[in-house]
Protein backbone atom coordinates (compact mmCIF):
# COMPACT_ATOMS: atom_id res chain seq x y z
CA UNK A 1 0.00 0.00 0.00
CA UNK A 2 1.17 3.78 -0.76
CA UNK A 3 0.35 5.35 2.69
CA UNK A 4 0.47 8.50 4.01
CA UNK A 5 0.87 9.46 7.55
CA UNK A 6 0.11 13.16 8.81
CA UNK A 7 1.46 13.35 12.97
CA UNK A 8 5.27 12.75 13.36
CA UNK A 9 4.67 12.05 17.52
CA UNK A 10 4.81 9.14 19.66
CA UNK A 11 1.97 7.24 17.62
CA UNK A 12 2.99 8.20 14.53
CA UNK A 13 6.35 7.91 14.12
CA UNK A 14 6.09 4.28 16.38
CA UNK A 15 3.39 2.56 13.34
CA UNK A 16 5.43 5.01 10.29
CA UNK A 17 8.28 2.30 11.46
CA UNK A 18 6.70 -0.68 11.42
CA UNK A 19 5.15 -0.16 8.08
CA UNK A 20 8.33 1.10 6.64
CA UNK A 21 9.98 -2.47 8.37
CA UNK A 22 6.58 -4.23 6.60
CA UNK A 23 7.74 -3.45 3.12
CA UNK A 24 4.61 0.05 2.16
CA UNK A 25 5.26 3.00 0.59
CA UNK A 26 4.87 5.95 3.62
CA UNK A 27 5.19 9.40 3.49
CA UNK A 28 4.63 11.76 6.22
CA UNK A 29 2.28 14.75 5.26
CA UNK A 30 3.90 17.66 6.81
CA UNK A 31 3.66 21.55 6.27
CA UNK A 32 6.31 23.41 4.43
CA UNK A 33 7.71 24.10 8.17
CA UNK A 34 7.98 21.68 9.49
CA UNK A 35 9.32 19.61 6.10
CA UNK A 36 12.37 22.14 6.52
CA UNK A 37 12.82 21.31 10.19
CA UNK A 38 12.43 17.74 9.99
CA UNK A 39 14.88 17.21 7.27
CA UNK A 40 17.76 19.10 8.67
CA UNK A 41 17.01 17.66 12.42
CA UNK A 42 17.11 13.98 12.21
CA UNK A 43 14.25 12.01 14.46
CA UNK A 44 15.35 9.83 17.32
CA UNK A 45 13.60 6.40 17.92
CA UNK A 46 15.15 4.20 20.46
CA UNK A 47 18.29 5.59 19.96
CA UNK A 48 18.69 5.47 16.38
CA UNK A 49 18.26 8.45 13.65
CA UNK A 50 14.85 7.46 11.54
CA UNK A 51 15.00 8.91 8.30
CA UNK A 52 11.04 9.34 6.89
CA UNK A 53 10.04 10.53 3.42
CA UNK A 54 8.37 13.74 3.99
CA UNK A 55 5.98 15.42 1.62
CA UNK A 56 3.69 18.88 1.68
CA UNK A 57 1.61 16.61 -1.50
CA UNK A 58 1.50 13.31 -2.78
CA UNK A 59 -0.51 11.41 -5.66
CA UNK A 60 -3.69 10.15 -4.03
CA UNK A 61 -2.64 7.30 -1.49
CA UNK A 62 -4.11 3.72 -0.77
CA UNK A 63 -4.23 4.25 3.01
CA UNK A 64 -4.31 7.72 4.71
CA UNK A 65 -3.08 7.29 8.62
CA UNK A 66 -3.90 10.13 11.00
CA UNK A 67 -2.12 10.40 14.22
CA UNK A 68 -2.10 14.12 15.30
CA UNK A 69 -3.44 15.25 18.53
CA UNK A 70 -7.10 16.58 18.44
CA UNK A 71 -6.14 20.41 18.19
CA UNK A 72 -4.02 19.73 14.92
CA UNK A 73 -7.31 17.69 13.26
CA UNK A 74 -8.47 20.50 11.15
CA UNK A 75 -5.22 21.26 9.86
CA UNK A 76 -4.59 17.43 9.28
CA UNK A 77 -7.61 17.43 7.05
CA UNK A 78 -7.03 20.52 5.60
CA UNK A 79 -3.45 19.02 4.69
CA UNK A 80 -4.96 15.55 3.47
CA UNK A 81 -7.35 16.51 1.24
CA UNK A 82 -5.23 16.92 -2.10
CA UNK A 83 -3.19 13.64 -1.32
CA UNK A 84 -6.49 11.28 -1.54
CA UNK A 85 -9.33 10.60 -3.50
CA UNK A 86 -12.64 8.60 -3.44
CA UNK A 87 -10.40 4.36 -3.06
CA UNK A 88 -8.59 6.25 -0.12
CA UNK A 89 -9.09 4.70 3.25
CA UNK A 90 -9.13 7.00 6.08
CA UNK A 91 -8.14 5.53 9.76
CA UNK A 92 -7.74 7.74 12.84
CA UNK A 93 -5.58 6.64 15.81
CA UNK A 94 -6.73 9.79 17.91
CA UNK A 95 -7.79 9.17 21.26
CA UNK A 96 -11.84 9.29 22.09
CA UNK A 97 -14.53 8.87 19.76
CA UNK A 98 -14.98 11.68 18.05
CA UNK A 99 -12.21 12.24 15.11
CA UNK A 100 -14.23 9.63 13.19
CA UNK A 101 -17.35 11.45 13.05
CA UNK A 102 -15.58 14.85 12.12
CA UNK A 103 -13.19 12.78 9.57
CA UNK A 104 -16.29 11.71 7.97
CA UNK A 105 -17.96 14.94 7.58
CA UNK A 106 -14.96 15.97 6.08
CA UNK A 107 -14.74 13.51 3.69
CA UNK A 108 -17.45 11.94 3.02
CA UNK A 109 -16.91 9.98 -0.30
CA UNK A 110 -14.44 7.64 1.84
CA UNK A 111 -14.26 4.85 4.59
CA UNK A 112 -13.33 6.08 7.81
CA UNK A 113 -12.91 2.54 9.88
CA UNK A 114 -13.30 3.08 13.39
CA UNK A 115 -9.91 2.38 15.12
CA UNK A 116 -8.39 2.07 18.75
CA UNK A 117 -4.62 2.41 19.29
CA UNK A 118 -3.98 0.91 22.77
CA UNK A 119 -1.59 -0.68 25.05
CA UNK A 120 2.47 1.02 23.88
CA UNK A 121 4.09 3.07 25.97
CA UNK A 122 5.41 5.13 23.19
CA UNK A 123 6.43 8.50 24.18
CA UNK A 124 7.68 11.71 21.87
CA UNK A 125 9.52 14.36 23.72
CA UNK A 126 12.38 17.06 22.02
CA UNK A 127 12.65 15.11 18.96
CA UNK A 128 12.77 11.63 20.23
CA UNK A 129 10.75 8.44 20.63
CA UNK A 130 11.13 5.67 22.54
CA UNK A 131 9.02 2.70 23.34
CA UNK A 132 9.67 -0.74 24.15
CA UNK A 133 6.20 -1.77 24.48
CA UNK A 134 4.56 -1.91 20.34
CA UNK A 135 0.76 -2.32 21.74
CA UNK A 136 -1.97 -2.98 19.26
CA UNK A 137 -4.32 -1.73 16.78
CA UNK A 138 -8.18 -2.66 17.50
CA UNK A 139 -10.47 -1.62 14.61
CA UNK A 140 -13.98 -3.02 12.86
CA UNK A 141 -17.31 -1.56 11.31
CA UNK A 142 -19.52 0.31 12.32
CA UNK A 143 -21.45 -0.50 8.95
CA UNK A 144 -21.63 -3.61 7.29
CA UNK A 145 -20.42 -1.59 4.25
CA UNK A 146 -16.94 -1.54 5.68
CA UNK A 147 -16.16 -4.83 6.15
CA UNK A 148 -14.57 -5.24 2.93
CA UNK A 149 -12.11 -2.33 4.28
CA UNK A 150 -11.24 -4.47 7.55
CA UNK A 151 -10.53 -7.38 5.21
CA UNK A 152 -7.73 -5.17 3.66
CA UNK A 153 -6.48 -3.32 6.76
CA UNK A 154 -5.90 -6.73 8.13
CA UNK A 155 -4.01 -8.09 5.50
CA UNK A 156 -1.80 -4.99 5.51
CA UNK A 157 -1.41 -5.18 9.50
CA UNK A 158 -0.47 -8.64 9.41
CA UNK A 159 1.94 -8.60 6.25
CA UNK A 160 3.38 -5.79 8.93
CA UNK A 161 3.82 -7.89 11.75
CA UNK A 162 1.55 -4.79 13.49
CA UNK A 163 -0.68 -6.33 16.25
CA UNK A 164 -4.03 -6.08 16.06
CA UNK A 165 -7.68 -7.21 16.67
CA UNK A 166 -10.76 -7.15 14.38
CA UNK A 167 -13.63 -6.59 16.79
CA UNK A 168 -17.59 -7.09 16.32
CA UNK A 169 -18.31 -4.13 18.50
CA UNK A 170 -16.22 -1.23 17.99
CA UNK A 171 -18.33 1.57 19.26
CA UNK A 172 -17.90 -0.51 23.15
CA UNK A 173 -14.41 -0.71 22.60
CA UNK A 174 -14.23 2.70 21.68
CA UNK A 175 -16.34 3.60 24.44
CA UNK A 176 -14.03 1.23 26.83
CA UNK A 177 -10.98 3.14 25.63
CA UNK A 178 -12.01 6.40 26.45
CA UNK A 179 -13.25 5.58 30.18
CA UNK A 180 -9.38 4.16 30.84
CA UNK A 181 -8.19 7.64 29.19
CA UNK A 182 -10.76 9.54 31.34
CA UNK A 183 -9.10 8.28 34.73
CA UNK A 184 -5.81 7.54 33.78
CA UNK A 185 -4.44 10.55 31.18
CA UNK A 186 -6.70 12.69 33.15
CA UNK A 187 -5.64 11.56 36.79
CA UNK A 188 -1.92 11.89 35.32
CA UNK A 189 -2.41 15.33 34.16
CA UNK A 190 -4.20 17.02 36.73
CA UNK A 191 -1.91 15.91 39.72
CA UNK A 192 1.78 16.23 37.76
CA UNK A 193 1.97 11.76 38.85
CA UNK A 194 2.92 9.16 36.73
CA UNK A 195 1.51 5.75 36.24
CA UNK A 196 3.41 4.76 39.52
CA UNK A 197 1.83 7.47 41.22
CA UNK A 198 -1.81 5.87 40.43
CA UNK A 199 -0.33 2.34 41.19
CA UNK A 200 -0.65 3.54 44.86
CA UNK A 201 -3.71 2.78 47.26
CA UNK A 202 -4.44 6.81 48.16
CA UNK A 203 -6.56 9.22 46.22
CA UNK A 204 -5.39 9.49 42.96
CA UNK A 205 -6.08 5.73 43.02
CA UNK A 206 -9.52 6.50 44.15
CA UNK A 207 -9.62 9.33 41.66
CA UNK A 208 -8.56 7.26 38.63
CA UNK A 209 -11.10 4.97 39.60
CA UNK A 210 -14.12 6.88 40.15
CA UNK A 211 -13.42 8.97 36.81
CA UNK A 212 -14.00 5.36 34.94
CA UNK A 213 -16.64 4.58 36.93
CA UNK A 214 -18.58 7.98 35.41
CA UNK A 215 -17.85 7.06 32.35
CA UNK A 216 -19.25 3.39 32.67
CA UNK A 217 -22.40 5.28 33.64
CA UNK A 218 -23.06 7.46 30.89
CA UNK A 219 -21.98 4.59 28.28
CA UNK A 220 -24.41 2.15 30.18
CA UNK A 221 -27.25 4.77 29.88
CA UNK A 222 -26.99 4.75 26.32
CA UNK A 223 -26.99 0.83 26.25
CA UNK A 224 -23.29 -0.07 25.28
CA UNK A 225 -22.71 -2.66 27.60
CA UNK A 226 -19.37 -1.30 29.83
CA UNK A 227 -18.89 -3.98 32.86
CA UNK A 228 -17.34 -4.09 35.95
CA UNK A 229 -14.83 -6.45 34.44
CA UNK A 230 -13.79 -3.72 32.06
CA UNK A 231 -13.17 -1.13 34.67
CA UNK A 232 -11.38 -4.23 36.36
CA UNK A 233 -9.20 -5.31 33.38
CA UNK A 234 -8.17 -1.51 32.70
CA UNK A 235 -7.13 -1.60 36.73
CA UNK A 236 -5.15 -4.88 36.47
CA UNK A 237 -3.64 -3.75 32.78
CA UNK A 238 -2.45 -0.21 34.79
CA UNK A 239 -0.41 -2.19 37.63
CA UNK A 240 1.68 -3.80 34.79
CA UNK A 241 3.16 -0.26 33.55
CA UNK A 242 6.30 1.20 34.24
CA UNK A 243 6.38 3.33 37.48
CA UNK A 244 8.42 6.17 35.31
CA UNK A 245 5.74 5.95 32.27
CA UNK A 246 3.10 8.42 31.78
CA UNK A 247 0.29 9.07 29.23
CA UNK A 248 0.35 11.64 26.70
CA UNK A 249 -1.80 13.81 28.48
CA UNK A 250 0.72 14.39 31.19
CA UNK A 251 3.51 14.41 28.67
CA UNK A 252 1.46 17.32 26.94
CA UNK A 253 1.51 19.38 30.08
CA UNK A 254 5.61 18.75 30.71
CA UNK A 255 5.71 20.37 27.12
CA UNK A 256 3.27 23.14 27.48
CA UNK A 257 1.00 21.60 24.96
CA UNK A 258 -2.80 21.86 24.77
CA UNK A 259 -4.50 18.65 25.91
CA UNK A 260 -6.80 16.67 24.40
CA UNK A 261 -9.02 17.37 27.31
CA UNK A 262 -11.83 18.00 24.98
CA UNK A 263 -11.59 14.32 23.78
CA UNK A 264 -12.03 13.12 27.24
CA UNK A 265 -14.49 15.11 30.06
CA UNK A 266 -14.92 17.40 27.41
CA UNK A 267 -17.03 14.43 25.57
CA UNK A 268 -18.40 12.63 28.28
CA UNK A 269 -19.51 15.34 30.75
CA UNK A 270 -21.92 17.30 28.32
CA UNK A 271 -23.46 13.69 27.08
CA UNK A 272 -23.91 13.09 31.13
CA UNK A 273 -25.14 16.53 31.29
CA UNK A 274 -27.76 15.58 28.69
CA UNK A 275 -28.59 12.07 29.97
CA UNK A 276 -28.82 13.49 34.03
CA UNK A 277 -25.89 11.60 34.99
CA UNK A 278 -23.94 13.37 37.79
CA UNK A 279 -19.78 13.46 36.84
CA UNK A 280 -18.45 15.31 39.62
CA UNK A 281 -14.72 13.72 39.62
CA UNK A 282 -14.38 14.93 35.53
CA UNK A 283 -15.78 17.62 36.23
CA UNK A 284 -12.93 18.63 39.12
CA UNK A 285 -10.14 16.75 36.53
CA UNK A 286 -11.29 19.01 33.43
CA UNK A 287 -11.31 22.27 36.31
CA UNK A 288 -7.77 21.38 37.62
CA UNK A 289 -6.45 20.61 33.47
CA UNK A 290 -7.66 23.81 32.47
CA UNK A 291 -6.11 25.95 35.29
CA UNK A 292 -3.17 23.72 34.30
CA UNK A 293 -2.85 25.09 30.51
CA UNK A 294 -4.23 28.87 31.23
CA UNK A 295 -0.60 28.98 33.14
CA UNK A 296 1.13 27.95 29.90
Amino acid sequence: MKIAMIGRGAIGTLYGQLFEQGGQDVIFLVDETRKKRYEADPLICNGKSVDFHYETQTEPVDLLFLATKYAGLNSAIALAGPSIDAHTLIVSALNGIRSEDELRQAFPNNLVIRTIVQGMDSTYLQNQCTYHVVGELVFGPDDPDQKEACQRLNQLYTSCAIPHRWVDDIIKEQWNKLMLNCGLNQTCAAYYTTYGGIKVDGPLQDIYMKAMLEVKAVANAQNIAITDADVQHWFEVMKTMSNEGMPSMRQDIIAHRKTELALFSGTVVPIAKQLGIQTPVLEDLAKRIQAIEAAF
